[in-house]
């Protein structure tokens, strides 16, 4: 294989040269340090998707952008069979890790959907978040496998160097995966969170439970709306019914005849309704960013594959801005999770023991 520099070495290609390595740097010890933390913390519902994203994110950073910042940087003459098959496993692991991460993501959504309309089933919801974080994987791989047999034709405009280990623009693949790895994943992500935001909208109900009598209170208005016979020498409790009619009661000190402690209803700072709040922000965080991050790609890659018009800078912008959500990710689980700074805290210093557990936060504990 014979290597030269693609142009000459100026400020702008060594410019270029840092921003991708500190990229794959970044990609690289991000993920595997919040890989690392995951495994610090007590098994929830979110881990699993979460890891799966951690590790799709992981596997960009250390094969996907190693090469891609070589064809970048440098032309490649390939002159053997094996470097037919290096760039076939990279071409192939590019779109598996992709399709995995907006997969993943999807998982999160549905684990956000699950968690608000059904709260208490946090053991069936775990089995479930198991069993899709494995399911990812395979349909990622049956989305990506095509493009190491299907030919792919040149996208270069005139006067522009080719690049080794091209990405595939056939037009009937190029619309195959963009759909399957992308345009129909997000779709559903998005409606997903649209639920999850008017549900999440709408005041909770909750019910307080005092001596002989139960009142049922408007969270917006505090004032009764019914009242029953109740036990007098049962426990006060506040019952919170989500918005599929779940209900979940919390004790209420005995000490106090308040409904609204800081402290012990569902919508105060530390309860359950702001918790599902603060989860939800995470996850749309991370879906936001993947959006804005990859959206400029699968825009240009079928537009090209049309008219072959993309100049090769864009596509260099748009292909990077993709590969930097790799990057961002782990720095959207430290600044939005306690649980995980603690965590990528320990997994980073000797301070603390290999056995240590968190929990993942903010999570639904059972009750």
């Amino acid at each position: 294989m014979n290597i030269q520099t693609r142009g000459e070495i100026t400020p702008a290609w060594c410019a270029a040269a840092t921003a991708m390595l500190l990229i794959t740097v970044t990609t690289i010890t991000g993920n595997t340090a919040v890989v690392t933390a995951l495994r610090r913390l007590r098994r929830t519902p979110a881990h699993y998707p979460l890891a799966s994203l951690a590790a799709a994110d992981l596997l960009v950073g250390t094969f996907v952008l190693p090469i891609a910042v070589a064809r970048e940087l440098f032309i490649f003459q390939l002159t053997s069979l094996l470097d037919w098959a290096l760039c076939s496993c990279w071409s192939t692991l590019d779109v598996l890790c992709c399709t995995a991460s907006i997969l993943s993501l999807c998982a999160l959504g549905w684990e956000r959907w699950c968690c608000i309309t059904a709260p208490l089933a946090r053991a069936q919801r775990i089995k479930r978040a198991k069993l899709y974080a494995m399911l990812i994987w395979p349909v990622s791989t049956a989305v990506a496998l095509p493009t190491a047999f299907i030919p792919s034709p040149k996208h270069y405009l005139t006067g522009e160097v080719a690049k080794a280990c091209t990405v595939n623009t056939n037009v009937g693949y190029v619309f195959f995966s963009t759909t399957f790895s992308f345009y129909l994943p997000a779709t559903i992500m998005v409606t997903f969170y649209v639920r999850i935001l008017r549900l999440l909208a709408v005041p909770p109900t909750i019910r307080a439970h005092r001596g002989r009598q139960n009142q049922i209170i408007d969270a917006e208005s505090k004032s009764p709306v019914k009242t029953h016979e109740f036990k007098a020498k049962k426990p006060r409790t506040t019952e919170f019914t989500t918005p599929q009619k779940h209900r979940l009661q919390i004790p209420v000190g005995s000490s106090n005849d308040q409904i609204s402690s800081p402290k012990k209803t569902p919508n105060s700072p530390g309860g359950l309704v702001p918790r599902q709040r603060r989860a939800t922000r995470t996850i749309i965080m991370l879906m936001s960013l993947f959006m804005a991050c990859w959206l400029p790609f699968f825009v240009m890659l079928p537009v090209d594959s049309l008219c072959e018009c993309v100049w090769d800078t864009f596509w260099q912008w748009c292909t990077w801005l993709g590969y930097a959500n790799s990057a961002i990710n782990p720095l959207v689980y430290a600044a939005a999770s306690p649980s995980v700074r603690r965590a990528l805290h320990a997994s980073l210093t000797s301070s603390s023991s290999s056995g240590t557990r968190t929990v993942l936060s903010p999570s639904m504990r059972r009750p």
